[in-house]
């Protein structure tokens, strides 16, 4: 080889030592940045470092394993709505031997109602009774309260959910036209890459999706289901919030679905186009999940009702007048509308700041007159209601005949039960999304590694540079002769 050949190679080779240094500082120092695939130069040409040879950036990326990850914390996304869900009821219901729970309320209640058996003269009994009362139908309105919130909620982050999917499906399409121009012009795409798999990973954290390759870098997106998200132009997802939403409000007659370019997409059951992942999860939760814990609230609170509204508990109650415990106020609809756990209330004749006496609670509803302070058959008779065995009067809670803290008890367990399934499930999600997270889709960057190879390349860009002083010095000598 001649002089000038060597200092060429020697020239080419410092070269590509300094690239490939340059593109081991760019895997350090981005090695924690989310969505960063671990980059790698690739090098052609007649000769591996010769003049004339050609280098390129890759992203070393496991497609695989990227839609093994997507997959994965789609499922957790949805997974933690429901258990977030389930948590926040399943608390606000209390563990029953908490003070405040929902037993714990039904047990002083029941407590009252002996206690002024045991003195039906006192007014402090009766007061008692009446505070007991009110305390346990509070607590079930707030129950149906957060109910509805998370009914409420959901509803407004499907919204803003289908605003930030439409914003990143436009900018995955803008992105997609970037990589073609700038790989038509032999430029770099890697950064344009990382930024456009940063934004596939939030869509799929919504919508479960497969990743289609397309020429030049640019992909396609289709959900799960088969809904085509990307192809060349994005979809457009179409999606309209209410507010106030309510417990008798249901999809499709008051609520909106799901439409991509127009048209309506399933969101649940076998055929949904949105399988899995958070906005699935969150319209699950607004249209059946939701609706099915106010149906359990719903059962309990008309069995409270019912039982006080039997005419053998307070004969001097007119038929068509409310029980201790009434629907806004009246008596129990015979079909009542979603929500009556937020409409149950107790009796204002029996509440004196409501212009009430709580006498009446030992007399009766519909007494004239105050009557002797000796008397505790009702008090008695309102024991027994609750202590009385029947199945409950809504759907809801399981078809059994028990009394009515055997309905509460089935009730907390069936909350408990859903919090306990979904919070393993969300363990065990989480659990296997981070381990596929901590893989990088088989681009991690393993520091120690790259600095072993920077330690490769120093050594190969230092002998270059021996050629090079060997080169120089032939060449001197040369001229000195």
């Amino acid at each position: 080889m001649s002089l000038s050949s060597s200092l060429n190679v020697a020239v080419a080779g410092l070269d590509l030592s300094a690239r490939r240094a340059e593109t081991v500082a760019q895997n350090v120092a981005n090695s924690d940045r989310a969505g960063y695939a671990r980059r790698e130069l690739e090098v052609g040409g007649p000769s591996v470092g010769s003049p004339g040879s050609t280098s390129s950036v890759s992203r070393d990326v496991d497609p695989r394993l990227t839609a093994f990850r997507r997959e994965s914390q789609s499922r957790q996304a949805g997974d933690e709505v429901t258990s977030s869900f389930f948590g926040r009821i399943d608390a606000a219901i209390g563990d029953p031997d908490k003070t405040g729970s929902l037993q714990d309320r039904l047990a002083r209640l029941d407590a009252a109602f002996v206690a002024g058996a045991a003195e039906p003269q006192s007014q402090v009994r009766l007061q008692e009774i009446a505070e007991a009362a009110v305390d346990l139908s509070t607590l079930l309105n707030d129950l149906d309260d957060g109910v509805t919130e998370a009914r409420q909620n959901a509803d407004q982050d499907i919204g803003k959910a289908v605003t930030q999917l439409n914003s990143d499906l436009a900018d995955v399409a803008r992105l997609n036209t970037d990589i073609r121009r700038q790989s038509l012009g032999g430029h770099n795409t890697a950064d344009l890459m990382d930024q456009r798999t940063v934004l596939i990973d939030r869509v799929s954290l919504q919508i479960p999706l497969r990743e289609l390759p397309r020429d030049d870098g640019s992909i396609a997106l289709v959900s799960s289901g088969g809904v085509m998200l990307l192809d060349g132009r994005p979809a457009e997802l179409g999606f309209s919030s209410r507010a106030p939403l309510t417990p008798e409000m249901s999809f499709p007659t008051q609520l909106s679905g799901l439409t991509v370019n127009g048209r309506a997409v399933a969101v649940s059951g076998g055929s949904s186009g949105i399988p899995g992942g958070g906005l699935a999860a969150l319209f699950d939760l607004r249209d059946i999940t939701a609706p099915d814990a106010t149906a359990r609230l719903d059962s309990l609170a008309a069995d409270l009702i019912d039982r006080f509204e039997d005419p053998a508990v307070d004969p001097t109650r007119a038929a068509a007048a409310p029980g201790l415990f009434t629907e806004s106020g009246g008596i129990l609809a015979a079909t009542p509308d979603a929500g009556l756990a937020g409409r149950i209330g107790v009796n204002t004749l029996v509440l004196p700041s409501a212009g009430g006496d709580v006498w009446r609670l030992r007399d009766g509803l519909g007494a004239a007159v105050l009557g002797a302070g000796g008397e505790a058959g009702l008090l008695l008779r309102y024991g027994t209601a609750m202590a009385d065995r029947a199945p409950p009067a809504l759907a809801g809670l399981p078809d059994n005949s028990t009394d009515i803290v055997g309905h509460a008890a089935a009730l907390k367990s069936m909350f408990s039960a859903d919090r306990l399934k979904n919070e393993d499930r969300l363990a065990f999600s989480a659990a296997e999304a981070q381990g596929l997270v901590d893989r990088r889709d088989g681009g991690a960057v393993d520091v120690d590694d790259e600095m072993r190879r920077l330690i490769e390349i120093e050594q190969a860009y230092a002998a270059n540079a021996r050629i090079i002083q060997a080169v120089s010095d032939m060449m001197n000598r040369l001229t000195e002769i």
